[in-house]
């Protein structure tokens, strides 16, 4: 068991209507006809938020459940750190995969039937064997140019990316929200908050160095913002939906809920982080960028919904030039459907920050500023405890100069985050829009 406090414990806001299967489609969705509520209910559940809510589901039909076997077997072949070894490998296996499976068209036949949802998740161990034939190594500097892993691999990699419309590369999402497993829960099986903040239980899917503690507690760092975040999607929701009622005493209620949601955050990643090393989280979250490619891949919290859910909840502004960039950056692989609800939240009128300016409610106030006082605290938590473990690395999608310059820019990232985040409670002024740069970097504005 891990040596962690008990959470605070927090109710869930129930959500109505019908989930959607799939995350990553292309149809457009009036978020601001449905308001906050409604379109939570299409995109996340009241147990397991943005997660799904079953555990993930691997199992494929022959020839295609050997490609998550094969997935599984790499990641003991590249943990031996030899790039030329790993290579050869996975080159013999395609071939072997081939003779048994067939070309692009014959597997296409394969895929055919399978639903949406089930292509999703086939992306996931082929994103993975991606990576680990690009950089060939965990413990080699992050690899540059493009890569192309053997067909028919690739070929059927590309074919699903056009399939679901998503972006080929290692992210927070695929790592995060959609390749971990639970102890003693099989594929497809349903799972509730209680399982999912069992911490550990969880263990990575796929794993890039297998069964290194390290890499499963970085996993579970990030899992935890997740799991633990999911009360907020609700009360986060229900709290703008009073502001537009003017239900002063229901807001100081979700506020109070949201700010438990974040301290049980706050407490679990402050607990996590110091026990990943610098050393091992250069294998994993590092070497996962693709640097100096076409799609330059990154694996970023700017990417999970939680994050995406306080910054445009709250009206954080972002002002640091590289903040905006990297945001924008990592925005590309968030599903549409999520961007597009997430901008929804930051438009919505009126803004829960003029809302609290306007009405002058000491409470109401209070409760706002609380939430924002403890955001902040948790990004000066994690600029400190991050930066010792990105030291004498360099961060994913990223070339530098040197590892001291590397330090440097994520310091001064962070400094400039905090600073944006504090600027968000101050109530003594309404809500203003972001700088043009910082609110084209939030994804297409919804008409």
């Amino acid at each position: 068991m891990l040596d962690i406090p008990a959470p605070l414990e927090v109710p869930f806001l129930v959500l109505e209507g019908n989930r959607l299967e799939f995350d990553y489609g292309s149809e457009k969705i009036d978020f601001e006809a449905l308001g906050p509520l409604a379109s939570l209910g299409m995109l996340a559940s009241t147990q397991c938020g943005f997660l799904r809510e079953t555990a993930p589901d691997f199992r494929f039909p022959a020839p295609l459940d050997s490609i998550c076997e094969l997935c599984t077997a790499a990641a003991v072949e590249y943990a031996k750190q030899d790039k030329d070894g790993f290579r050869a490998w996975l080159t013999e296996q395609s071939h072997l995969f081939a003779e048994r499976a067939g070309d692009l068209s014959v597997l296409r036949q394969h895929v055919e039937p399978l639903s949406l949802s089930q292509r999703e998740m086939l992306m996931i161990p082929l994103i993975y064997l991606n990576h680990m034939w690009r950089q060939g190594s965990p413990v080699i500097e992050p690899a540059k140019g493009p890569s192309r892993m053997p067909d028919p691999l690739h070929a059927l990699m590309l074919s699903l990316s056009e399939d679901t419309r998503i972006i080929p590369r290692f992210n927070q999402i695929i790592m995060t929200m959609r390749a971990w497993r639970l102890d003693g829960k099989a594929d497809g099986e349903p799972t509730s908050y209680r399982e999912l903040t069992a911490l550990d239980r969880m263990d990575p899917y796929f794993w890039m160095n297998t069964n290194n503690e390290s890499e499963r507690n970085l996993y579970r760092a990030f899992f935890a913002v997740e799991t633990f975040g999911i009360p907020l999607y609700g009360w986060g929701c229900l709290a703008l939906e009073c502001a537009e009622r003017d239900d002063v005493e229901s807001a100081v209620t979700a506020l109070a809920m949201v700010r438990a949601t974040l301290r049980n955050v706050y407490t679990f990643t402050k607990h996590m982080i110091p026990r990943v090393t610098a050393e091992e989280f250069r294998k994993i979250q590092v070497t996962g960028g693709w640097i100096e490619d076409d799609v330059t891949g990154v694996a970023s919290g700017y990417q999970l919904p939680f994050m995406l859910m306080m910054d445009s909840l709250f009206h954080v502004n972002f002002t640091h030039a590289g903040v905006i960039e990297a945001r924008r950056n990592n925005l590309r692989f968030v599903p549409e459907h999520w961007k597009g609800f997430f901008r929804m939240i930051y438009d919505r009128q009126p803004a829960l920050k003029t809302w609290v300016h306007e009405k002058g409610s000491p409470e109401l106030t209070e409760a706002y500023q609380s939430c924002v006082n403890l955001f902040t605290l948790f990004r000066s938590m994690h600029k400190h405890l991050g930066g010792q473990v990105i030291k004498g690395s360099s961060t994913t999608g990223r070339a530098f100069a040197s590892a001291d310059d590397n330090y440097r820019q994520f310091i001064d990232e962070m400094s400039g985050l905090i600073t944006d985040t504090a600027a968000a409670g101050d109530t003594s002024a309404p809500a203003a829009p972001d700088i043009p740069a910082a609110a084209a970097s939030r994804g297409e504005r919804r008409s």
